[in-house]
């Protein structure tokens, strides 16, 4: 709890990285409200974009922070 309480002190200080961590939190919320909108297609859907019924499982077991490379730019 202290390093992420020393870690936001650090970002108010510079409003550069407030906002690159402001950003980070945003995008991490998108990507875990997409992963639950994948989960409620219907099976037959998840088939048409090429997805498995494991595959789906396995992304929504994935951790909100964990984003592909391009999300991280």
């Amino acid at each position: 709890m202290f390093a992420l309480s020393r870690a936001f002190s650090s970002h108010a200080q510079h409003p550069a990285k407030r906002a690159g961590l402001m950003t980070r939190i945003l995008r991490a919320q998108e990507l875990n409200a997409q992963r639950r909108a994948l989960s409620r297609l219907d099976p037959h859907l998840r088939r048409d974009v090429g997805l498995s019924d494991r595959e789906v499982e396995e992304e929504l077991m994935r951790s909100m922070w964990d984003a592909p490379e391009y999300w991280r730019r």
